[in-house]
């Protein structure tokens, strides 16, 4: 079992808030509807101003991977 960093890399703004849009969906459900999109809005943005698109238009998180392998056991 081991920790893997990983380069979560997005097409721009729009890339970013897509992967917001799915992976954020059990907090951002919490809030009403009409106001999803203005929060996303404004966590893409003030994620961009602290951590810039690229040269490429690429958005970058750091995260982290769990991996672990399992081996079966014969008896």
């Amino acid at each position: 079992m081991q920790l893997i960093p990983k380069d979560m890399q997005h097409q721009g703004k729009e890339g970013l808030k897509g992967w917001l849009r799915t992976t954020w969906f059990p907090y951002t459900n919490r809030i009403p509807q009409e106001l999803r999109e203005t929060f996303l809005d404004t966590v893409v943005d003030r994620y961009i101003q602290r951590y810039p698109i690229d040269s490429q238009g690429l958005t970058h998180v750091k995260m982290v991977r769990l991996e672990v392998e399992a081996y079966a056991i014969e008896r």
